[in-house]
């Protein structure tokens, strides 16, 4: 795969992210709930205490790691690909932390979570290949 393609593919998961982080912030700060296909899972997760991490939305936080993944895709230094790769692994990292809490302890998954997921192991993967192709 081409560093072009690699490149493209990291912004596209990026992208992806933010609108999941995006959705979920805007149902937060616009105290909506948001749109779950499978029973209350989504609003219990949402609603819980670990929702918030020092008073910061989750979903916030999201949101600016995969904005921030997805600058320095565009700026592509050899520091600005190690960053991107490191802030994907932190973020997988913590992703498989909130899927146990909402397993777990929560009892309850939301979709939109799940979504993350599905979104944040792929960046993992390409922002990788993208710092071990770096000169």
């Amino acid at each position: 795969m081409s560093d072009r393609a690699l490149r493209l593919a990291a912004g596209l998961v990026a992208l992806a992210g933010v609108g999941v982080a995006g959705y979920l912030t805007w149902a937060h700060f616009a105290d909506t709930s948001v749109l779950c296909v499978a029973g209350g899972g989504c609003e219990t997760v949402q609603e819980s205490e670990y929702a918030e991490i020092a008073g910061i939305p989750v979903a916030v936080l999201g949101l600016g790691a995969y904005v921030t993944i997805l600058v320095l895709v565009l700026w592509d230094s050899v520091g600005a690909r190690l960053a991107a790769a490191s802030l994907a692994f932190v973020g997988l990292l913590f992703s498989m932390y909130l899927l146990v809490l909402q397993l777990f302890v929560i009892e309850a998954v939301c979709i939109w979570c799940m979504a993350n997921d599905v979104v944040v192991a792929p960046a993992l993967a390409v922002l990788t290949g993208l710092r071990l192709r770096s000169p």
